[in-house]
């Protein structure tokens, strides 16, 4: 087992590097666009450098080869002054990448490395390989989109930038799952109010975190790049293209693969209504299906996944639960 590494703090003599692990990035992605998710960072308070990978233009489903996209992190990690690793978006294939990173290379020069959906194989790698705490959160197009939730910037703020001891996570008031891009009126999100978090099972407990996109980590299984389960609580989200035969599907899987009898907890991410949840077919059925029996707490309708706003979650970090309340202790170094 890898002892445990935690990054420094991210701090403003520090710049953000970019990087497209996975899709292409480039003629995908409107140019203002990816100046805005820039722009906001910006004002932040914190210069951007933009990876090859994320300039590549290409026509194939990748953002360029293996080589550049490994580059990219490599040169990163090594650069003294970029304090973050942030994704641009995920995709499909951020799994291309791990028989090929420089762990060593890594584990000696920790860093915040963050995304979510695909590139959470990048993250659960790096953390099973290297001992080093990453990050499922925001990219760079979280900070892109049409009016921005400060609820997003909020939390990557308590975790990687002004650390606390401890952070509770309050659920948004408020979240939007619509496909804006789509709609000629692009420049606004349209808002629903948020039912909080929920319970299916109550329960208290504490233990080390393992975070991702639900069929990203099973793509993981048995390859070496995914811990073990034992005592871990698991957070899990699935994107707006998984409907409820999919999620069925991954759930049994993660029940016959033993997982659901070794985790501490178990804590679900905001489905979008994209994915087709209904009164008719609710993903509560889902949990009584596979989760009856759980004697951990298991929760559900969080603040994470492809819906927004999202936390930022410490992969290989810790929390503890206690009923509908989640705590995520310190991930990162002053």
């Amino acid at each position: 087992m890898q002892s445990k590494i935690v990054p420094k703090k991210l701090s403003k003599d520090k710049k953000i590097g970019v990087i497209a692990p996975a899709d292409p990035v480039r003629d995908v992605c409107p140019d203002e666009v990816i100046e805005r998710g820039y722009e906001y960072l910006r004002s932040k308070g914190f210069e951007v450098e933009e990876g090859n990978s994320v300039k590549e233009l290409t026509k194939n489903h990748v953002a360029g080869l293996i080589s550049m996209r490994i580059n990219d992190i490599h040169s990163f990690v090594e650069k003294d002054d970029i304090g973050c690793i942030m994704a641009f978006w995920g995709g499909f294939n951020s799994n291309q990448l791990l028989d090929h990173l420089n762990y060593d290379l890594i584990k000696k020069n920790p860093k915040i490395f963050i995304g979510y959906s695909d590139v959470t194989a990048l993250t659960t790698a790096i953390s099973t390989k290297t001992g080093v705490v990453t990050f499922s959160g925001p990219g760079a197009i979280s900070f892109a989109k049409p009016e921005p939730f400060d609820y997003i910037w909020e939390y990557f703020e308590k975790m990687c930038i002004n650390p606390s001891e401890k952070v509770p996570i309050e659920s948004s008031k408020y979240y939007a799952d619509d496909l804006y891009f789509l709609r000629e009126d692009d420049d606004h999100r349209i808002r629903k109010e948020n039912e909080g978090i929920k319970v299916f099972r109550k329960g208290s407990a504490k233990g080390e975190i393992v975070a991702g996109n639900l069929q990203t980590l099973l793509v993981l299984n048995g390859t070496g790049f995914l811990p073990d389960m034992e005592d871990k609580i698991l957070f899990v989200e699935e994107d707006e293209t998984s409907a409820p035969p999919h999620v069925d599907r991954f759930m049994c899987q993660c029940k016959q693969l033993g997982w659901f009898d070794k985790i501490r907890g178990l804590v679900f991410g905001r489905f979008t209504e994209y994915s087709q949840f209904s009164e008719d077919d609710p993903f509560e059925d889902l949990l009584e299906r596979y989760l009856s029996d759980a004697d951990f707490p298991v929760l559900y309708n969080v603040d994470f996944g492809h819906s927004d706003p999202m936390i930022t979650i410490p992969n290989g970090g810790t929390c503890s639960i206690d009923g509908d309340k989640i705590t995520f202790m310190k991930a990162v170094q002053d």
